[in-house]
């Protein structure tokens, strides 16, 4: 292949990944903020608890 058209296939490359890439950072904050409402609606202003195990009164089986 000639230097010429790996320098055209190189720069034609980089062209298309630019254009693709350009506005990538926005669409997922835009999808992030859109899911976050999304689920604002589902599950209201209740707070996600952390999970502590209870105690127990009776003690855990035994090993055998």
């Amino acid at each position: 292949m000639k230097p010429l058209h790996i320098l055209f296939t190189v720069l034609l490359s980089t062209a298309s990944t630019a254009a693709l890439a350009d506005d990538g950072s926005d669409r997922s904050r835009q999808f992030l903020a859109e899911f976050r409402q999304q689920q604002q609606q589902i599950h209201g202003s209740e707070a996600v608890a952390e999970q502590t195990p209870a105690p127990s009164d009776t003690p855990a089986p035994e090993a055998i």
